[in-house]
C-alpha cells in the first residue's frame, strides 16, 4: 500500500513539474525572453523558474503576446483634437 501511494505522489510530482516548464515557456514567450532557456529551466528546477520568471520584468521593444493590444503609430495623426474655446 506504501508502494502505490509514494508512486502515485511521485507521479503528481512530475505532473505538477512538467507543467511549471510549460507555464515558464509561456510566460517567458509573453515577456520577450527566451522560450527554449526557459523551458530548459523549467525543466531543471520546477516551480523555481516559474517564479524566476514572473519576478522578471519584459524586455523593452519586444512583442509580449496576446496582452497587448496591437498600436498603430499612424492612430495618432487621425485624433481630433478639441479646442479649450469651442
Amino acid at each position: 500500500m506504501e508502494i502505490f501511494f509514494y508512486g502515485g505522489g511521485l507521479i503528481l510530482g512530475l505532473v505538477v513539474w512538467g507543467v511549471c516548464a510549460y507555464l515558464a515557456a509561456t510566460t517567458a514567450q509573453k515577456r520577450g525572453r527566451r522560450v527554449w532557456v526557459w523551458a530548459i529551466l523549467g525543466i531543471l528546477t520546477g516551480p523555481i523558474a516559474l517564479f524566476a520568471v514572473y519576478l522578471m520584468k519584459p524586455v523593452p521593444g519586444q512583442h509580449t503576446g496576446a496582452a497587448h493590444p496591437h498600436t498603430d503609430q499612424r492612430d495618432e495623426l487621425y485624433e481630433v483634437h478639441r479646442s479649450k474655446h469651442g
